[in-house]
């Protein structure tokens, strides 16, 4: 089994992985480090919590070296907590070197980001707030050596795409660039036709849609019985819990209720201030309480390790979300837990999710109903004469 010593990695690199519990290389790392340190454009997918982030942040950290205190290498992504969370690993894994790294999103003060911005040598940013900055003229990007679109389909499903354009044609033709995603579709290849030269496309688990570490269980519950059912799950859990709804409306309601159940909670959605999100995250990941309920936003890039269990208190409309979503329990090899409430309006759902992970999931505490599944999804409104 290959050793990151073995993968060309220097000593305070090496010191600094060690210090952060790494010894082993994932799947994803163990096949695209050393083809990024060669120069090698990649296309990569890689399941959930696979370790991607380090698989480009560690050969990008080792390819600068040195500082130079201007911007040599830029990582984009879709949203602002999974900035937040890159730039942490980056700190962490440069701990031995005196490269300099910023985050760049929106919510929050131009000030800080800019003065960051004047002696950094990575950017990890998202495209808005980068691109407000290049049209401000506050920061060139000519000197960008290698370039990271971390999350490519989902900068895709967001509408990033053009804003990453006018970003890209800011930087010089002969960077290198790496390309990480949950999925390679034909979105996906069109992108890499667009923005890579020659890659090397790298799939790891790519018949696995799923992640394989996470049981998954579906509760057939009426909707005005939901919460009684959280409740009486979540009492019986010392571990950290994340709730997902489909709403933010529903999102306040369920802490609420949860409060009245003497089961300490928080949420996060995006009528919360950027600066709320970040204390509350900080909050969760300490352990200040057990429960955070959140809409999707957090779906991606929320990277707590010590989550157990994941609660789908409604069913996403997408099944590429639900994936997403129990993918924040079972990070990095360990095991998890996924349940689900299905109500009669929701059971189409879960035959949609099921056509995309390959396999039955099976309904518990009820049978399956009578009623063929077709009928229960809405109908189509008649149009008007």
């Amino acid at each position: 089994m290959t050793t990151f010593a073995e993968l060309g990695f220097s000593k305070p690199t090496l010191s600094a992985l060690t210090e952060c519990g790494y010894t082993i290389p994932t799947d994803i790392q163990d096949k695209t480090i050393g083809l990024t340190m060669s120069g090698q454009d990649i296309m990569a997918s890689a399941e959930t919590g696979s370790g991607k982030t380090a698989a480009y942040a560690l050969p990008i950290i080792e390819c600068l070296d040195e500082p130079e205190h201007h911007p040599r290498a830029l990582i984009l992504l879709p949203t602002r907590e999974l900035a937040l969370q890159v730039q942490e690993q980056f700190e962490k894994f440069a701990k031995y070197r005196k490269l300099r790294s910023v985050t760049i999103y929106g919510g929050v003060g131009y000030e800080k980001q800019k003065a960051g911005l004047k002696t950094a040598d990575i950017i990890v940013a998202t495209p808005g707030r980068m691109l407000d900055y290049l049209e401000r003229k506050t920061v060139s990007l000519a000197g960008i050596e290698m370039l990271v679109l971390d999350e490519a389909d989902r900068l895709l499903d967001m509408g990033f795409m053009p804003q990453v354009r006018r970003i890209v044609k800011t930087l010089s033709k002969e960077r290198q660039t790496l390309m990480f995603s949950a999925t390679i579709d034909g979105k996906v290849e069109m992108l890499a036709r667009e923005f890579l030269r020659n890659p090397v496309t790298v799939r790891v688990n790519s018949n696995q849609i799923e992640p394989k570490e996470i049981e998954q269980k579906m509760f057939r519950v009426h909707e005005f019985s939901k919460d009684e059912l959280l409740a009486k799950l979540i009492r019986d859990l010392s571990t950290s819990v994340i709730v997902f709804t489909q709403t933010k409306r529903k999102a306040t309601w369920v802490m609420d209720r949860l409060r009245d159940a003497k089961i300490p909670a928080e949420e996060i959605h995006g009528d919360i201030t950027q600066s709320q999100r970040e204390k509350t995250l900080s909050r969760y990941r300490k352990g200040a309480f057990k429960v955070l309920v959140a809409t999707d936003i957090a779906a991606r890039g929320l990277d707590i390790p010590d989550i157990s269990h994941v609660i789908n208190y409604d069913l996403p409309d997408s099944p590429e979300d639900y994936v997403h979503r129990i993918g924040r329990t079972g990070r990095a090899g360990r095991s998890g837990i996924a349940y689900s409430f299905v109500s009669d309006e929701q059971i189409f759902l879960m035959r949609d999710i099921e056509k995309v992970i390959g396999r039955k999931l099976e309904l518990e505490g009820a049978k399956q109903p009578a009623t063929p599944v077709r009928s229960l999804r809405p109908a189509k409104r008649r149009a008007a004469w």
